[in-house]
């Protein structure tokens, strides 16, 4: 079953924003034709290890739209939507059935 396209591609097209990320390192790496899922009013969120929830904003992401990065270089990255620049501070896979790398990445975010 193809779940970017039959189920990933129509909830970005109505809910998604146009959205640049622009990764903390030395060759200022940017990718400018993002789509994410504004969470910024709060998403309940736990921490790897974590019992206890708690309500952060995020922003959800595709993870095929971030295959060309390294995830771990997302820390301290900026994502800027819906006027309004965000730090990333964490991220999280959210798996789809077939497997992380089609599913979604959750960003939790601080205002920059």
């Amino acid at each position: 079953m193809d779940w970017q396209s039959l189920l990933y591609a129509p909830i970005y097209n109505v809910l998604g924003v146009p959205a640049v990320l622009t990764l903390d390192d030395t060759a200022g790496t940017t990718l400018d034709d993002l789509t994410v899922i504004d969470g910024t009013s709060g998403t309940e969120v736990g921490f790897k290890g974590a019992d206890v929830l708690t309500i952060r904003p995020t922003a959800t992401v595709k993870a095929p739209d971030l295959a060309a990065i390294d995830l771990a270089d997302l820390r301290d990255a900026t994502i800027a939507f819906n006027g309004k620049t965000w730090t990333i501070v964490d991220h999280m896979p959210i798996p789809a059935p077939t497997g992380e790398g089609q599913g979604e990445i959750r960003l939790i975010l601080e205002a920059a």
